[in-house]
């Protein structure tokens, strides 16, 4: 009798416990927040801006993981297999709905990742050297119809979104094109500041003063809408160009499993902060759009580009370094 009455308090006693665990309010300790890139890249910088008000507003902090390599793979596999518990949360571009279509990876993004929402968006610019002597699209267009050769454009990178945007590009308009790809957007910006590859795809804010000194000329913005930094560029669309449109953007994510309780506050405290005027001003002079929204808008951007990219890559021939 006694034996079982110690067992039976036991039991009681390890129930309590487990329900006092459960029941501590979310969060409770650091969220680890992965970036699948270096540190001092776009998305390190939206981490960092974007969740050193989301930790304050959540009462608890926030711990930068940058785990780099293989394309953002790395650390896109390391979020995917945390425990579902909202201490693990990815921020990532949309090189995560790229990536698939040209490495094989143990993980998909579809089912072993769970949308938070959608954090910033920023469009590139398509810019020409100044000595290629074009002022517009139609310029460039019209040169390609007269030389021989496939025009050369540069890119961060095989795969990187720029390089399909521009891939893209050649395809909707029958524009012969010859990838030069390097190791980040600085390379490719610098080769064609030099004159030595004539077209590449930038970001606005690093091509802004290099437009303004008249190095570089911009023929058109990806997106729907015009730059807010570089309002006399035209959209692909204005330009004569339709469907070429998609931006590059940044969201966050938790790994699949997570509770839906803890999804929604990690998306409420995510809109917070992109709300907050320090936020939204910070962001928009880097040249990125606060977007925020709900996590089943960032699934469905997701499922409308995945298939756009992989037609390009497909059609294209794309292989990954």
């Amino acid at each position: 009798m006694i034996r079982s009455l110690r067992i039976a308090l036991l039991t009681f006693a390890v129930a309590a416990a487990a329900t006092a665990v459960h029941a501590q309010p979310y969060p409770a300790k650091p969220i680890r927040v992965i970036v699948p890139a270096g540190a001092g890249g776009a998305a390190d910088v939206l981490a960092r801006l974007v969740f050193d008000h989301m930790a304050t507003a959540l009462n608890t902090t926030a711990v930068i993981d940058n785990k780099g390599g293989a394309g953002g793979i790395l650390g896109t596999e390391a979020a995917a297999r945390a425990a579902p518990d909202g201490y693990t949360v990815l921020l990532s571009s949309n090189t995560l709905v790229i990536t698939p279509s040209l490495y094989k990876t143990s993980y998909d993004v579809f089912k072993d990742l769970a949308p938070v929402g959608l954090v910033a968006s920023a469009p590139n610019l398509l810019v020409a050297s100044a000595e290629l002597n074009v002022r517009s699209l139609s310029d460039l267009l019209a040169y390609a119809k007269r030389t021989p050769q496939a025009v050369m454009y540069g890119s961060p990178a095989v795969g990187s979104a720029a390089h399909l945007t521009v891939e893209l590009l050649g395809r909707t308009a029958a524009l012969p094109m010859e990838h030069v790809p390097f190791k980040g957007p600085q390379q490719a910006l610098a080769e064609t500041l030099a004159g030595r590859v004539p077209l590449t795809i930038a970001g606005v804010s690093n091509a802004l003063p290099h437009m303004k000194s008249g190095k570089l000329v911009a023929l058109a913005v990806t997106g729907s809408v015009r730059s807010n930094l570089a309002p006399e560029v035209p959209t692909f669309k204005e330009a004569g160009v339709s469907g070429v449109d998609v931006n590059l953007w940044f969201a966050l994510f938790a790994p699949a499993g997570t509770p839906a309780p803890i999804v929604t506050r990690l998306n409420e405290a995510l809109n917070a902060a992109l709300r907050a005027p320090a936020v939204a001003a910070r962001l928009q002079a880097l040249a990125f759009d606060p977007e925020g929204g709900t996590a089943a808008q960032l699934a469905d951007a997701m499922r409308k580009e995945a298939p756009l990219y992989a037609r390009i890559v497909r059609e294209a021939g794309i292989k990954a370094d």
